[in-house]
């Protein structure tokens, strides 16, 4: 069989414009398909990518909702994501610091809102914070953006029933405390207030 026979029997033709239309018609299947390819990798990168890319409001947010007693089914079916990426992103939420002596995490939230992340290092008597709210009134520590231990303590304290109060041995005792200390307070009851509807999320770094 000669190179025409070949031609004739793969294309079905050996006119030559017929074979370039062939020719022009198979690079414009091959782009159509790069395109296509290129899509589906870009569509999927996006999709990984949203798994990863929850903001610290977010993650505040679903511990919060969890606090609550919302499912993980629920949670994840309100953020259009896995159970699977639920559960990891909460995992996340607790690894919130490369500081080794950063070990403890207190989101200051308003409802299920977060106002400002404080990390706390005991160690060294110092925190750091950050706002995520514009609203003043809502923040831990207010117009103050740089607030030192003393502040801190201040803030802990006023989250709490007052040390002058009447019975407050009868109060610590149906707690379970020996004395009283405001961390340990807050941790039974999440700094909420009556006149307020704002409480306290402690996060402990895992490991």
């Amino acid at each position: 069989m000669n190179f025409k026979d070949q031609i004739q029997q793969i294309f079905g033709t050996t006119d030559i414009h017929e074979l370039k239309q062939i020719s022009r018609d198979a690079d414009n299947y091959r782009c159509l398909n790069a395109d296509m390819n290129n899509s589906i990798i870009s569509e999927k990168k996006k999709n990984t990518g949203r798994k990863n890319s929850f903001t610290e409001e977010q993650l505040a947010h679903i511990l919060a909702l969890q606090d609550r007693g919302e499912k993980i089914t629920d949670i994840a079916r309100q953020y259009h994501v896995s159970r699977q990426t639920i559960y990891s992103q909460i995992k996340r939420a607790y690894n919130f610091s490369d500081d080794p002596d950063v070990k403890m995490r207190m989101n200051f939230m308003n409802h299920d809102d977060l106002c400002t992340t404080i990390d706390i290092d005991f160690r060294h008597e110092k925190i750091k914070i950050k706002n995520y709210t514009d609203q003043i009134i809502f923040r831990a520590f207010g117009v103050v953006t740089d607030p030192d231990w003393a502040d801190f303590e201040y803030f802990l304290e006023e989250r709490c029933f007052p040390r002058t109060r009447d019975h407050r041995k009868d109060i610590l005792r149906e707690m379970g405390l020996p004395f009283y200390d405001p961390l340990l307070i807050i941790e039974k009851t999440q700094g909420r207030m009556s006149d307020d509807h704002q409480w306290i999320m402690i996060l402990k770094k895992e490991g």
